[in-house]
């Protein structure tokens, strides 16, 4: 999604490789229960393209990636090439914000490199991400997106390792235009300690639910399976505090492990979404949840036994879809 902002203005296109016809066509529905529901027909981006190259025509104020953090697949990077090089090519006005709403940890690292490294992009290129707690589900062959409970996006802005462009002011922004809409968009100043608050639930009941093939109810129903996530969930806590300054690190004290395994309904039917992707023979976030975590572990020296057995399980399961999607030549869904 890219947004041109002009005042109080706000276009939106989609892209949409899938179903572009029904989304320019027919629109979305949404019933949310936060956000009230459309009642004067479905909602229509006002242009709809079928790739990247065809949006890279213009640019724009806000570049918002929410797809699939897959990076053996299809490096962030490389998805954006099309708007950065457009970029390049025209004369410095006001700046883009890439905003990357997408699970994992240290997913901005590339792309901040590949931006410092690119004709002075990172002077005229800021880039935000942010972590989302919403329980939405697109229904009705995707005509309608429906949203229960409350929802919330953290957002924060991310630094270039030396100079660049600082992202305070997008961010303020971006969030003052999700806030205007109704949203609880929330900015906060250490986006990388919010990242890894997810991580915790992602690497621990994402993965455990998707190895098992189970959802989150059954696997708090055995006590060995609540042992299992707060150990993984352990692990990760101490690659975090390692990873982290130390303000940024007391905001994940020992008790958050507890909190987030007391947080879900022991009756939960939820399945994550790396296990929706499974079933549906799609390539999983792998490296961008588990293989994050484990490459700030190597940076840092600490031991995950736990993580590591998870990322070669998964990683297994990972190469057995690309390979079965390469022989039936499926696009990327």
């Amino acid at each position: 999604m890219m947004w041109s902002t002009v005042g109080i203005h706000l276009e939106g296109i989609a892209i949409s490789a899938y179903n572009d016809a029904l989304v320019q066509d027919i629109g979305i529905e949404f019933q949310s229960d936060r956000l009230g529901s459309t009642t004067e027909g479905p909602w229509k981006p006002y242009r709809v393209v079928r790739t990247i190259e065809e949006a890279a025509d213009t640019t724009y104020a806000f570049i918002v990636l929410a797809t699939k953090c897959i990076p053996e697949v299809l490096p962030t990077e490389a998805i954006l090439s099309p708007l950065l090089s457009h970029i390049s090519s025209t004369p410095a006005t006001s700046p883009t914000t890439i905003v990357l709403l997408q699970n994992g940890i240290g997913i901005e690292d590339k792309l901040l490199a590949y931006l410092a490294s690119a004709n002075d992009l990172d002077k005229r290129v800021a880039v935000v991400s942010g972590c989302a707690w919403v329980d939405a589900t697109s229904v009705d062959g995707g005509r309608k997106v429906t949203q229960f409970g409350n929802e919330r996006l953290v957002l924060g802005a991310h630094k270039y390792d030396a100079g660049g462009l600082d992202g305070e002011k997008s961010l303020q922004e971006f969030c003052d235009i999700l806030k205007q809409a109704g949203a609880n968009a929330v900015p906060v100043d250490d986006i990388d300690a919010a990242r890894w608050r997810k991580v915790l639930w992602n690497a621990s009941f994402s993965t455990i639910c998707t190895l098992t093939r189970t959802n989150v109810g059954h696997v708090l129903a055995l006590q060995s399976g609540r042992d299992e996530l707060a150990a993984i969930m352990h692990e990760v806590l101490t690659v975090a505090r390692a990873s982290l300054s130390s303000t940024a690190a007391a905001a994940l004290p020992d008790t958050v492990v507890q909190d987030v395994i007391n947080n879900e309904n022991p009756k939960s039917v939820f399945k994550p979404s790396m296990l929706v992707d499974l079933e549906a023979g799609r390539p999983m976030e792998v490296e961008a949840i588990v293989g994050g975590v484990l490459r700030k572990a190597q940076t840092a020296k600490v031991h995950v036994p736990k993580l590591e057995l998870i990322y070669t399980g998964l990683s297994l399961i990972q190469r057995q879809i690309l390979e079965t999607r390469e022989k039936q030549s499926q696009p990327l869904k």
